[in-house]
């Protein structure tokens, strides 16, 4: 398995459709800031502005684009950049809607139709790649990556959006996690071609280091040294630490520390091994050494985690 696989399914990730809406000018939408959420406006038709909290200037977002707000940042949706806006409860209370159909809202002038939604990731503590996601992470529906396979997508999940037909929310979840992953993918390829390295994403894009990022997530118990990291890598010791350390923000080995407490804390929550068998299983010889580097990490101790936790990821 590659490593950003299996940083994706660590994450948990957990996708929910707001609704579609039907908008006409004039109209503005503020939407609250919510951690540990990804928000994401598709333009199905017409075009509309977004501008997130802290940011001077908007974008523009046209029929066929995609935008993700990585990080719950609240932000303005409207016809024009000028435009007043309204905070999302109170136009929901002002159309009264009942989280059936669409949201019809706006004064009657030129429509835009968005389909909105969200990502939770039910994840403990933090992690690197949500932490260094851009602001915005953006695919405009004319740019080159933006292919046949995402318009297909979109287009398929505007048309599941409108029916009531059984298991549409659930096609519309499928489909909107496979558009994250992918639009994550097309933020490392922009950034790779534009040559403006993305702290720690960036490091899936450098060959050498993915493969050794790769065998740490598909062994993290193995006894890694940053000499047989940098093996691996076919780099001598120095150039790979500095390599790796300048692309993730940490260290070789204090990202091998990471990955195994973070296989760990799932193998509390998804099994019934005990804790010297989970300690064991990510390369530790003893509970207490495991349960002294987990909660520097988690700030908690294994079974503590396990018995606050478990019940949640259920």
């Amino acid at each position: 398995m590659d490593a950003l696989t299996d940083i994706l399914e660590s994450l948990r990730l957990e996708s929910s459709l707001y609704f579609r809406t039907e908008l006409s000018a004039p109209w503005g939408v503020e939407v609250p800031k919510q951690g540990r959420v990804a928000r994401f406006h598709i333009v199905t038709r017409g075009d509309c502005w977004l501008r997130i909290e802290g940011e001077s200037s908007g974008t523009h977002l046209a029929n066929g684009d995609l935008a993700i707000i990585p990080h719950g940042a609240a932000h303005v949706l409207t016809d024009t950049p000028d435009s007043s806006y309204k905070p999302l409860n109170e136009v929901l209370e002002e159309v009264e809607y009942a989280g059936q159909g669409p949201l019809v809202y706006g004064g009657g002038g030129s429509g835009c139709c968005l389909v909105c939604g969200e990502f939770n990731f039910d994840l403990i503590g933090n992690h690197p790649l949500l932490d260094n996601l851009p602001k915005l992470l953006f695919v405009s529906g004319d740019s080159s990556y933006n292919t046949s396979w995402l318009d297909s997508a979109i287009g398929f999940i505007a048309h599941e959006a409108a029916s009531k037909q059984p298991g549409a929310n659930a096609i519309v979840d499928r489909l909107s996690e496979i558009i994250l992953i992918q639009v994550i993918r097309a933020t490392l390829e922009a950034a790779q071609i534009e040559q403006q390295p993305l702290p720690f994403l960036s490091a899936f894009t450098y060959r050498k280091i993915n493969s050794v990022m790769a065998a740490i997530h598909a062994d993290p118990g193995h006894d890694w040294s940053v000499q047989s990291l940098g093996s691996l890598a076919n780099m001598s010791r120095s150039s790979f630490a500095n390599r790796f350390s300048e692309l993730t923000n940490m260290s070789p080995l204090k990202y091998v520390l990471f990955v195994r407490l973070q296989k760990a804390s799932r193998l509390l929550l998804e099994t019934n091994m005990t804790l010297m068998t989970v300690a064991e299983e990510v390369g530790y010889h003893s509970e207490a050494s495991f349960s002294q580097a987990f909660k520097r990490q988690f700030h908690v101790r294994p079974g503590e985690f396990r018995k606050v936790y478990a019940n949640k990821a259920a």
